[in-house]
């Protein structure tokens, strides 16, 4: 009799045991279940966000050092610059430093100026030289790199003037298959002309760091400083045997050019592309503006108080 009772009881019990279970399965969250009994919903559970959280922080895989030569009186194009580059996404697993080179604060103004500049940004690198464009520089600029950082060196050291627009996280890809050693990386000039004449054009270019410690220890190089600063730059790479592995960014660096301009397409000259890695000659801020919103540089960054149309 107790074995009847016992055998009606767990039958009776039964589908209300498989209902409750069903239910908690079903609907989870009325349980307070952890995520990780949730199926993939695009991206939404907790798995996935701390996947994405992991990829972002991963370690970076590549270092370099952007220094764009401008004068210190050039306060509006350096303010053009600065922003431009701090709207550009955050490089994947990269860092890139982009820095303001100039030379001895002569003046009072740019003494106190470009001091607040340095003060609010840390984004200014004082060369002990006299302004100048064509005596001396480059070589100053590079020989100086290794000794400024030496703590923490980067795996490549790179040279921009003012009116080029780097996309720097194109520019890191462009650099992470290439030798950590030797390397010259840039647009070559004069185009399709003979390798031991060709040197990578002013718009900028990238060499690895122990190119620019080379330049930092060779005093000769001293005696040759008069001159197209970046063809000069080439003939030490030449001389001393350094830079051998040269690899050319054309059609990816290139001077700007748009329908309104006299000149036509060149060989180093022709209009926006999407896989860009570097845009020259952006003399003025028409050029600029054009630039920036080809490469959709504001996406993402509109203000309640921006109401322009453009």
């Amino acid at each position: 009799m107790k074995a009847m009772k016992k055998s009606f009881s767990l039958v009776f019990f039964l589908p209300f045991f498989l209902l409750a279970v069903i239910y908690f399965v079903i609907f989870p969250n009325e349980f307070r279940i952890q995520s990780s009994l949730a199926t993939c919903d695009g991206g939404g559970t907790a798995a996935a966000v701390a996947a994405a959280d992991a990829v972002a922080k991963a370690a970076p895989d590549i270092r370099v050092l952007l220094g764009v030569l401008t004068r210190a009186d050039k306060y509006e194009r350096r303010a053009l610059v600065r922003l431009a580059y701090a709207l550009q996404p955050a490089p994947v697993r990269a860092v890139v430093h982009v820095r303001f080179v100039v030379c001895n604060l002569t003046k009072e103004e740019d003494a106190a100026l470009v001091g607040l500049e340095a003060a609010a940004y840390g984004d200014i690198i004082v060369l002990n030289c006299t302004e100048n464009m064509d005596n001396g520089k480059t070589y100053t600029y590079f020989s100086a790199v290794p000794r400024l950082f030496a703590g923490d060196p980067y795996d490549y050291v790179g040279k921009a003037d003012d009116d080029t627009y780097y996309r720097l996280g194109a520019l890191a890809d462009a650099l992470r298959d290439k030798p950590r050693r030797d390397a010259y990386y840039g647009f070559l000039t004069p185009c399709h002309n003979r390798p031991e004449v060709q040197y990578m054009s002013g718009m900028g270019y990238v060499v690895s760091w122990d190119v620019a410690a080379w330049v930092s220890a060779t005093t000769e190089l001293q005696n040759d400083l008069v001159g197209p600063e970046d063809k000069l730059f080439g003939r030490w790479l030449r001389w001393g045997g350094r830079g051998r592995n040269v690899f050319g960014a054309e059609p990816r660096m290139y001077d700007y050019l748009d329908g309104e301009m006299r000149q036509g397409p060149t060989c180093f000259r022709h209009l926006l592309q999407p896989d860009t890695v570097a845009v020259h000659k952006l003399k003025d801020n028409l050029k600029w503006a054009r630039t920036l919103r080809f490469f959709n540089a504001t996406d993402g960054h509109a203000s309640p108080l921006y109401n322009v149309d453009h």
